[in-house]
Parts: C-alpha cells; structure tokens; sequence
C-alpha cells in the first residue's frame, strides 16, 4: 500500500479530483480511499456519500472512464468505503493530522483491497443491483 508523504500531497489529490485534472492512472485504491477520507472529516456520512457520487461520476467522465452497468461508478461500493472509512475514525479519532490519520487507515485492515468480500458474497457485490442501488451487506455478523 502506498502511503502519503505530506498534507499537502492529499489536499492536491483531493483539489485534482474535484477538478478533474487528476491523471486517470493516479485513481488509484489508495486515492479513492484518501478521498473518502478527507470527505468524512469535512462532512457528514450522508453528505460525503451524496457529494462523492456526484464527483465521481464527474471524475469518469472527465477522464473518459467507463460509464456503463459494467464498469464505472459503483454505489454499494462507494457507500461500503465510506463506511469502513467513517468505523476507523470512530474508532482512531479526528483530531488528528490529515496526514497520521490518512496513513494509519491506508496501513490498516480496514483499506485491504478485498474487505468488502467479508460482507458481501462476490457475484452479489459485482452484481448490477449493487453497482446500482445501495445493498446491505449479507454478513452482518463483522462490524465495519
């Protein structure tokens, strides 16, 4: 996982993004999950959800990403991110520096790749449905 190395290297992904003059090969895992996180310490878990749909949609289309039931944006997995991202500042704080803070989530468990198959079964989570409407989660015996 690559970890950030200033403050100032998260708040320029996060002005890229907004603007969509962010290269499309530095989307990357680590980006979309610095984001989430930088929305959540700005807003609320409804507003960061309904102010990051809009921006990614915004973002793939910017970049010439896929718009399609295929590929693109994806609302289970986007509201499963943020909610995984809004369990660790619960449970790590938000008084700390963008910058700890960012890092400790990016080198936790909480940011593997693959976390959301411990709630979701994969042909469920890579289904239509999912990338279209919001699904709960079928494993809820695992708190985020």
């Amino acid at each position: 996982m690559r970890l950030f190395q200033s403050e100032s290297e998260i708040e320029s992904l996060i002005e890229k993004f907004n603007t969509c003059t962010l290269p499309a090969e530095d989307w990357t895992h680590e980006a979309h999950l610095a984001m989430g996180l930088w929305y959540l310490r700005q807003y609320n878990l409804t507003q960061a959800m309904h102010l990051v749909r809009q921006r990614i949609i915004l973002f793939n289309s910017s970049v010439g990403g896929p718009i399609n039931f295929e590929r693109g944006y994806h609302e289970t997995l986007t509201w499963f991110w943020l909610k995984t991202v809004e369990a660790f500042l619960e449970r790590f704080g938000l008084e700390k520096a963008l910058l700890e803070t960012c890092n400790a989530f990016l080198s936790s468990e909480y940011a593997l790749r693959d976390r959301a198959l411990l709630f979701y079964q994969k042909e469920e989570v890579m289904s239509l449905e999912a990338r279209t409407f919001l699904m709960i989660p079928t494993n809820t015996s695992r708190p985020f």
